[in-house]
């Protein structure tokens, strides 16, 4: 199964729509959006066949879904985070904490609006970057995770 990953989308309906079009050709059949803008997903979900999971993020004013999330996919348990209440932007230490708190291999977080991925005390760790608005040099980036037999892997993939 593949799982499409997304974060700080800002309103950016083209960039948006190429990352779904990618997940689409993919063959995903959800997608986490850790949030900046949640609200983007309401479009998406009306456009495309797949199970949208979403956080909200520090720029998500009035929203109704919460900062933080765990799914279970196939046996292997994600956390959800856009990681502003977790100062992702200093140490990845609270984070990976949490993860393990609720016992996810998979911590997945944003904010950053960079790429970034490691496997640290047992937890995958992945920011999918930013498709509208990329920091610290990066390009316009988005993230699949591939879950086989309970377990995962995960990779970057540039848009446009």
């Amino acid at each position: 199964m593949k799982i499409g990953v997304i974060s700080d989308t800002h309103r950016n309906r083209e960039m948006t729509d190429a990352a779904f079009e990618y997940f689409k050709n993919e063959g995903c059949s959800h997608v986490f959006h850790l949030g900046d803008l949640s609200s983007d997903m309401d479009y998406m979900e009306s456009m495309y066949e797949m199970k949208i999971e979403r956080v909200d993020g520090n720029m998500d004013f009035s929203s109704e879904y919460p900062y933080e999330k765990v799914v279970e996919i196939e046996g292997v348990r994600f956390l959800l985070t856009h990681g502003h209440t977790l100062d992702v932007r200093k140490t990845l230490y609270h984070l990976i904490s949490l993860a393990k708190e609720k016992e996810c291999a998979c911590a997945l977080y944003g904010h950053t609006h960079i790429p970034y991925r490691i496997r640290r005390e047992g937890v995958l760790v992945l920011n999918p970057g930013s498709p509208s608005q990329p920091r610290g040099g990066s390009k316009k980036s988005i993230a699949v995770i591939t879950v086989t037999d309970g377990k995962m892997d995960a990779d970057h993939h540039i848009l446009g």
